[in-house]
């Protein structure tokens, strides 16, 4: 053999290495490649059950905290407690630019029942968003709430209905509501 086929040979035997070397890593990549997206995808699922977990603990909390203020020992509310949520829609009004035009509460006394309850009657002038928005915060009270009457009627001023604009009527709102507290057995 000379020089010549020597270095072929060699050449070959390399040309032969490098494509068997280039072929196992191509296939090594691949498979880490593959089981990657496997981690991903398991990685994901998981993570979207994280979140899920995450949003119904949240919720979990906001309705544990409406639980925990609705237990309480005596059978009647407390004229500071009566107030104090009279403050709280008389607030959610200010916020949205509501007229008041009453805010009555009333106790109601339940003899023998397991839960307290408490009235409030409330007559509203405002627009039909503005009523939307107020029941939507309302819905997020700490409280457990019920709405007994919800009336609804354009304000009118004679034959003519007034509005604040062409596409706003204002409406008078009668909303009758009751909050209640479940009373501890002893």
């Amino acid at each position: 053999m000379n020089n010549k086929q020597k270095y072929l040979i060699l050449l070959c035997a390399m040309i032969l290495i490098a494509l068997c070397f280039f072929y196992f890593t191509t296939n090594m990549i691949n498979d880490k490649k593959s089981q990657i997206s496997r981690y991903d995808k398991r990685i994901k699922v998981e993570q979207e059950k994280l979140n899920s977990a995450k949003v119904l603990n949240e919720q979990l909390q906001h309705v544990s905290l409406v639980i925990k203020n609705s237990f309480t020992d005596v059978r009647n509310y407390s004229s500071d407690e009566a107030n104090a949520f009279v403050k709280k829609l008389a607030d959610l009004a200010d916020r949205y630019e509501i007229t008041v035009n009453s805010l009555i509460p009333k106790f109601i006394t339940t003899i023998g029942s397991h839960y307290a309850e408490h009235m409030y009657t409330l007559e509203l002038n405002c627009t039909f968003i503005q009523m939307g928005q107020f029941l939507s915060d309302l819905e997020s009270f700490d409280y457990i709430i019920k709405i007994k009457t919800l009336d609804i009627r354009p304000v009118s001023q004679g034959k003519k209905k007034i509005a604040v604009t062409e596409t706003e009527t204002r409406y008078k709102i009668t909303l009758e509501l009751s909050t209640f507290k479940i009373v501890k057995e002893a």
